[in-house]
């Protein structure tokens, strides 16, 4: 089995990286194409330098004096193909032997470079290792006399080298150049889709009215823009007749269950008048579900509300503190096997509606007495911090499973251990509660506690 490259998860940098990578590939491609070309060039501009040399004029009838002045001239013509820093005479050497009285004239650094390497025989040009450098090397013969001309190869192969030396280092800044220059339009191309992401963070329930102007937006993403456009229509469209059919059917069976709940009350009455045990007992389970029903509309009727953004809340100035210390004299009354842990500030100051947050704190004590421990504690605790007050409603209990803690908010959602009749309750309270409590500009989560124990916040700005 192959293994497999580990994936980018970044699109933008894919894009930078891709397009800088396939620039660079290019740029590579044309530089080893052109080094290629120039050492080339630069060796047969050599070659055709020295057998222009050899084959002039210059050479046919050269007194001996002027030899050294032929050397000179010499590494004068050749010192060009060398670097700035190189050693001077060092270019190209010369040596003239004649067959009948020896040596005429040879380059002081002929012996000590080239003193033995074997000098070639015959036409063309050679190369030859001395000196520990590469030496081209051409003869002419006029009579007895031959000349022989070296010029340096690996001086001009080093100014070559330094060249593409210097060109590389160049490649190097382009390639930081055109990685930044592809970041950079990667991220103007993403912006429309940042845009959409941006907008699609802001979305809510209640600002489901907002759209994405496709008219400033490139062709290849206007099309995406409308279709997000139209499924926003089609999402706010959907959720705003689901919001007013909750709302609509809670409010009209409002009126048809306080008719029904009369009509058992007046009948409960009449049957404990009439000292009928049986009938009693069937009103008054049959009344018991009618306020059940009543309670559920109710809170759907608040929670269409609060979906539709339509939950006004009289922002007043509310001291807490009571409200919690009722909370905790019913939890005495409820059950007085329970262990109560009272923290509570001197003040507790917030704005928004006092009934409302009655019936939050209410919702999250009646839970700590359904689902804590029997003989367990119930704490009430609230503190500031910042601008911001933070009330735990905490209980001892066997914890809430995993698989449970991300759903606990959801509507008409019961753990599995709650859907025994026994323990009241339809799962709406929660939602209601976090509700109520967004709407206050606050809001109500599970949080962390030790082991044996759940702890409810509500966190709510000060007043």
């Amino acid at each position: 089995m192959r293994a497999r490259w580990p994936r980018l998860r970044s699109f933008r940098l894919r894009i930078a990286l891709g397009s800088t990578l396939t620039a660079l590939a290019a740029i590579l491609l044309l530089y080893a194409m052109a080094s290629y070309t120039i050492i080339q060039r630069r060796a047969a501009i050599i070659d055709h330098m020295l057998s222009a040399h050899l084959a002039g004029p210059g050479f046919q009838a050269t007194p001996q004096a002027l030899w050294p002045a032929t050397d000179a001239q010499l590494n004068a013509s050749f010192g060009g193909f060398a670097p700035p820093d190189s050693a001077p005479l060092a270019h190209a050497l010369l040596l003239v032997e004649d067959a009948v009285h020896g040596p005429l004239y040879r380059s002081p650094a002929w012996q000590r470079v080239l003193g033995d390497a074997p000098l070639p025989r015959g036409p063309g040009l050679h190369t030859v290792e001395g000196g520990g450098q590469s030496w081209r090397i051409g003869s002419a013969v006029h009579g007895s006399v031959t000349i022989w001309v070296a010029v340096n190869r690996s001086l001009s192969d080093a100014q070559v080298r330094a060249s593409l030396v210097r060109f590389a280092a160049a490649i190097g800044v382009l390639a930081v150049a055109m990685g930044a220059l592809a970041w950079y339009l990667a991220g103007r191309a993403m912006r429309p889709v940042e845009h959409l992401t941006g907008v699609m963070v802001r979305l809510t329930a209640s600002e489901l009215d907002q759209r994405v102007s496709a008219a400033e937006e490139d062709l290849e993403f206007a099309q995406m823009v409308s279709v997000f456009n139209a499924m926003l229509d089609r999402l706010q469209r959907s959720f705003l007749q689901a919001a007013r059919f909750s709302g609509d059917a809670a409010h009209e069976l409002r009126t048809p269950l306080t008719i029904l709940q009369g009509e058992l009350e007046r009948s409960f009455a009449q049957a404990g008048a009439a000292a009928d045990p049986v009938l009693e007992q069937g009103l008054a389970n049959m009344l018991d579900e009618v306020r059940r029903l009543d309670s559920i509309v109710r809170k759907l009727l608040l929670l269409a509300r609060a979906d539709a953004g339509q939950l006004a809340i009289p922002m007043c100035p509310v001291d807490l503190r009571p409200t919690l210390e009722e909370l905790a004299e019913d939890i005495g009354l409820l059950d007085d096997a329970r262990q109560l842990r009272l923290t509570l500030p001197e003040h507790i100051a917030v704005r928004g509606d006092a009934e409302l947050l009655c019936q939050v704190l209410q919702n999250l004590v009646s839970n700590a007495i359904k689902y804590g421990l029997p003989g367990g504690w119930i704490a009430l605790s609230a503190r500031r911090k910042g601008e911001q007050w933070r009330i735990d409603v905490g209980n001892a209990s066997q914890g809430i499973a995993p698989e449970h803690r991300h759903r606990l908010f959801d509507r008409f959602y019961r753990a599995d251990q709650a859907h025994q009749r026994r323990v009241p309750g339809v799962g709406l309270g929660l939602s209601l509660a976090r509700d109520i409590a967004m709407a206050h500009g606050g809001s109500l989560a599970l949080a962390e506690a030790e082991p044996g124990q759940v702890r409810f916040r509500l966190t709510l700005p000060a007043a």
